[in-house]
Order: C-alpha cells, then sequence, then structure tokens
C-alpha cells in the first residue's frame, strides 16, 4: 500500500496540495478502478482547523467506515515510521 504524500511535517516554502485537486485526482483514481469493475469503498475526511469536520462514506456501515478510517491511520502512521518502505 502506498499513502499519498501529504505534507506531514510541511517544510517551510512547500505548497499544499489544494484539498479540490487531491480529491480530483482520487476521482480519476475510482474511476479506473470502476472501469475494471473494481468496487471501491471511500472514505473522506474534512476539516478546517477550528470549524468544521465532515466524515463521508460510500461504505453503507458504519463499522466498514470505521474500518476504512483505521486502516488508513494505522498506514499513515506506518508511512511516517517507514515501516511500509
Amino acid at each position: 500500500m502506498k499513502v499519498v504524500e501529504g505534507n506531514f511535517g510541511k517544510k517551510e516554502g512547500t505548497a499544499s496540495i489544494p484539498s479540490s485537486e487531491f480529491l480530483s485526482r482520487f476521482a480519476i483514481k475510482a474511476l479506473d478502478h470502476e472501469e475494471q469493475g473494481k468496487k471501491v469503498k471511500v472514505a473522506v475526511i474534512m476539516y478546517e482547523d477550528g470549524e468544521m469536520f465532515e466524515v463521508a462514506s460510500n461504505e453503507q456501515y458504519p463499522d466498514g467506515v470505521f474500518m476504512l478510517l483505521h486502516m488508513a491511520a494505522n498506514a499513515i502512521i506506518n508511512e511516517t515510521l517507514g515501516v511500509t518502505q
């Protein structure tokens, strides 16, 4: 599994990826999977510091959404620690 690089530990002078561009690229990737007949499950989290926190998913069961979010959190931790290289 490859975690998409975010700016964890953001360095001076580096630009972040706009949310709309990030989601557009994932939409293209999802379309590629769907064209291959794969039924991909997706969970998206959006937040703004001090204002909003939204979770959306095409998974219909709360346990499935929790599993997706938990897997993503572990992937990020492992990638940050260099475990998945």
